[in-house]
Formats: C-alpha cells, structure tokens, sequence
C-alpha cells in the first residue's frame, strides 16, 4: 500500500474519530419574552422569572456547546493539515 493511501486513510479515521461536537449539535435557547406589561410582572412575575432563569441556563448550555463545537472544528483541522503536510513533505 502507499504512503499517501496510508495517510489518507489514517487522517481520514483520526478526523472521524475527532468529529466530536458540530455546531450543528447546538440548540438555540428561545429567548424569552423581553417586555411585560406591569399587571403581567404582578400577576406572573414567578413564572417569567423562572422562564429567564431557564433562558440563560440553556443559554449558557449553548454557548459551552459552541465552544466544544469549535475546538473538535479546530482539531480537524489540525489534523488536516498535518496529513497535508505529511503528503507534501
């Protein structure tokens, strides 16, 4: 077998391997409403609250993901170009 089918294959197994979180993988929180008349805060002002608390846990969920999602996209990318390099030295 050759060298470069060899690496090729190996890149191609380590990106797989890799290819942990896509950002795709990310759920978007739905944003809670942002305005409320006066009597709504009186009446409901618990549940709005504990509506925004979930936001911004979900929230902070997405963007922990988003994180992941771009070091496993950066990863791939090393790994990329490392076979590149390896195929052209």
């Amino acid at each position: 077998m050759s060298r470069l089918l060899v690496c090729t294959t190996l890149s191609v197994l380590a990106i797989s391997a890799h290819a942990e979180t896509l950002a795709m993988d990310c759920v978007t929180p739905l944003q809670p409403e942002l305005s409320a008349s006066p009597a709504l805060l009186k009446e409901y002002g618990d549940d709005i609250r504990a509506e925004f608390n979930a936001y911004f846990v979900e929230a902070q969920t997405y963007l922990n993901c988003l994180a992941s999602a771009s070091a496993s996209a950066q990863a791939e990318v090393r790994l990329v170009l490392d076979a590149y390099r390896e195929m052209f030295q």
